[in-house]
């Protein structure tokens, strides 16, 4: 039987429909606010970066919500056109740093002069200084405890670069799982994550939420719900987790078989970030940083207390 025109287009987006419902049921029992952020950064050589960003850019004016970006410095120099429609659009513009590299690999001189060049020319286009900072890979670790005075001396009000778990790519097991201050004044956001038997997983985004099949995601958010009843919470992702037509980049940075699970399994993304979405406000950090803030206690590392000062600069 032939296909009557239009039927695909139908089914497909029918399709879509009914699985940000069963995602929204998933997500029923997470908090009714929460912050909506975004990794900006191209994935490999691609140059597609910028048309998954308006993607997503898209899917949240469609559900009234205003979200995060955090913008690596090649995308701000490359396309700044792209970064002041994400401010035109209401929504907060944050620094990704300028290389995406670890923060114990690049080192205290290079992180402090690369991030205070990132934050300048965020400044340069959009008018005013960034208020937060990500890490890439979430590599706030014990090896980089240096970083949060760096941070502070650069005048960032917050960071969202910590895993308080096991991971490995960067993990700080024992940091606090809800937002705390460090010694040197800077708020930390950190990564929520749900209990699986002894690990604890960052559920709400990347290749977790793409990859978890539906129970285990049900479990997940049913065990950070009962661990942060009114807590803090935040999803994340990046342009090319929703780009279903990238062929297969292999990156250095992840081996021939984590380049293929970065590439495969994008189509959950869109209908899962569309459930999470349903019923919920996105704020961005920016304007949730007083609460946050008023609730956050101090913490000061035992594992690498030394290393909190941050190195003279060169």
């Amino acid at each position: 039987m032939p296909d009557i025109p239009g039927t695909q287009k139908y089914q497909g987006e029918s399709g879509r429909t009914r699985a940000s419902d069963r995602a929204a049921r998933r997500f029923a029992p997470l908090p009714a606010e929460f912050t909506f952020t975004v990794d900006v950064e191209e994935h490999g050589a691609t140059g597609r970066a910028a048309a998954a960003t308006r993607r997503l850019l898209d899917l949240l004016e469609r559900a009234g919500a205003r979200g995060t970006f955090f913008v690596l410095d090649d995308v701000v120099r490359q396309d700044a056109g792209l970064v002041r429609e994400v401010a035109r659009r209401g929504h907060e513009v944050a620094s990704h740093g300028q290389g995406h590299l670890h923060l114990a690999d690049q080192g205290p001189a290079a992180f402090r002069a690369g991030t205070l060049a990132a934050r300048d020319r965020l400044a340069d286009l959009l008018g005013m200084a960034p208020q937060g900072y990500r890490a890439p890979y979430f590599s706030l670790t014990p090896r980089a405890a240096w970083a949060p005075a760096i941070l502070a001396e650069a005048g960032f009000a917050y960071s969202s670069s910590l895993l308080p778990a096991w991971s490995p790519l960067a993990g700080w097991p024992g940091a606090p799982r809800q937002p705390f201050l460090w010694p040197g004044g800077v708020l930390e956001l950190p990564v929520p994550v749900g209990r699986v038997g002894p690990l604890r997983l960052p559920f709400l985004g990347g290749m977790y939420l793409r990859w978890l099949p539906p129970w285990r995601l049900s479990t997940l958010v049913r065990s950070w719900a009962a661990e942060n009843r009114g807590g803090h919470l935040w999803s994340y992702c990046h342009p090319y987790d929703l780009d279903a037509g990238e062929g297969l980049v292999r990156r250095a940075d992840a081996g021939l078989a984590g380049s293929v699970m970065l590439w495969l399994n994008r189509g959950p993304t869109m209908p899962r970030l569309e459930g999470l979405l349903r019923g919920r406000r996105s704020e961005p950090f920016a304007a949730r940083l007083p609460a946050l803030r008023a609730a956050a206690a101090a913490w000061q590392p035992q594992d690498a207390p030394g290393a909190l000062r941050a190195a003279p600069a060169a």
